[in-house]
């Protein structure tokens, strides 16, 4: 009876080892895909071109992207400047937006000059100026002053915040980078972080996103 009960059992072990072996993996997840170009209303939809390409998407924004799109649509642009990350279906032209780095309807756009060297870019109003992030150094501009090559020192925190340092030519510079949807209280460009400087004994406020080095 031992014996029966075995020849029973395990070919139904075999059996049920064999469906498992037989299901299929997950899928994996499509890669993400970032792309800088122009928003251009359509109806109620929008139309990605992308920055030098023929390339055109219909736009899936994501729940917060389309607030913001409605926020910056609100004083009549039909047009935006867009930097965004997300999944690009070539099967129906469209592009599933999960990431907004920048979002703008005015200023530098497909024609930025200092995009694609940069790994960061910060900047604030009152009185303006502007920190460049590249793989050499820091620029930093100020109005009404000469630019400043600095050397730095960059730390990311856990919490996703970045901070950047140096002190050259007895000048102490720290900027700070939270990770957190920011305003140009110029502009109203639409940025993904929070920049705060301190500029020896100054304090200044910005806003910051992420050049074409970094994602």
């Amino acid at each position: 009876m031992r014996h029966l009960r075995l020849a029973v059992f395990l070919p139904a072990l075999i059996l049920l080892s064999g469906c498992q072996l037989l299901t299929p993996a997950a899928a994996p997840e499509p890669p993400l895909t970032r792309i800088q170009g122009t928003l251009t209303a359509d109806g109620n939809q929008w139309q990605l071109q992308a920055c030098n390409s023929d390339t055109q998407y219909r736009l899936i924004p994501s729940t917060e992207l389309q607030a913001q799109l409605q926020t910056l649509s609100a004083d009549s642009p039909t047009s935006l400047f867009a930097d965004i990350s997300g999944t690009a279906n070539t099967a129906d032209h469209s592009f599933s937006a999960t990431q907004t780095y920048r979002l703008q309807a005015e200023g530098h756009g497909c024609d930025d000059p200092d995009f694609a060297r940069l790994i960061l870019r910060a900047s604030g109003n009152e009185p303006a100026w502007s920190i460049l992030q590249t793989p050499q150094g820091l620029i930093f501009n100020q109005m009404g002053e000469a630019s400043l090559a600095l050397p730095y020192l960059e730390e990311q925190l856990p919490d996703g915040s970045v901070n950047i340092s140096t002190q050259a030519n007895d000048q102490h510079l720290q900027l700070w980078i939270t990770p957190q949807l920011c305003t140009d209280s110029m502009s109203g460009t639409l940025h993904h972080l929070r920049a705060q400087l301190q500029w020896n004994t100054q304090s200044f406020d910005g806003c910051a996103a992420f050049g074409a080095l970094r994602n």
